[in-house]
């Protein structure tokens, strides 16, 4: 047998022990997902994971991410940021339509809008970053969301913390918006 053409099993090996440094490291790796019911994709940290979905009605799914490192904002109080991808299939409305659909169910201040850019595709898009008061846990909020159509299908991706973390993830969640591929 040939010295310098290793067996099946060294190569095994060095797989495993690649694969093994891979996973050692996985806090620099990202993972690339696919929005469903699209071919639009993006990329995130893997200090995000899946949460659940919730099926809204026949048509519309969201999808929840939650940031696992705990953010500390003050005397112990923790914050969670989180992803929100809204999926509504054969939708006929305009995105305008939508847009004015989706803030009337949830009211926000908005604070800087845009037409182009992070988080967009080059033409029918509509990106926030907008801030509100929860009713439930009288915390302020804030968050990055961009709005788009693929064919018939509406998105609604939203990324969101409270309002004294937000600073702290703001660079995050421009690389995540940055990273969405149309």
């Amino acid at each position: 047998m040939n010295k310098h053409i290793p067996s099946p099993c060294k190569h095994a090996a060095r797989l495993m022990a690649l694969l093994l440094i891979l996973l050692a490291f996985g806090a620099n790796v990202r993972a690339q997902v696919a929005i469903p019911g699209t071919r639009v994709q993006y990329t995130f940290p893997t200090k995000w994971h899946f949460l659940n979905s919730q099926k809204v009605d026949k048509n519309t799914t969201v999808y929840h991410y939650y940031y696992t490192d705990i953010i500390l904002v003050s005397k112990g109080d923790t914050a969670l940021p989180f992803l929100r991808i809204r999926v509504t299939k054969n939708y006929t409305g305009t995105l305008y339509d939508y847009v004015y659909d989706r803030y009337i169910a949830e009211p926000y201040q908005p604070l800087k809008d845009y037409t182009s850019g992070l988080g967009l595709p080059k033409t029918g898009g509509m990106g926030y970053i907008g801030a509100y008061t929860s009713l439930k846990d009288k915390r302020d909020y804030q968050f990055r969301m961009v709005y788009f159509k693929i064919q018939n299908t509406m998105v609604e991706f939203r990324l969101e913390t409270t309002k004294a973390t937000y600073p702290q993830m703001a660079k995050e969640f421009e690389s995540i918006l940055g990273s969405l591929a149309f």
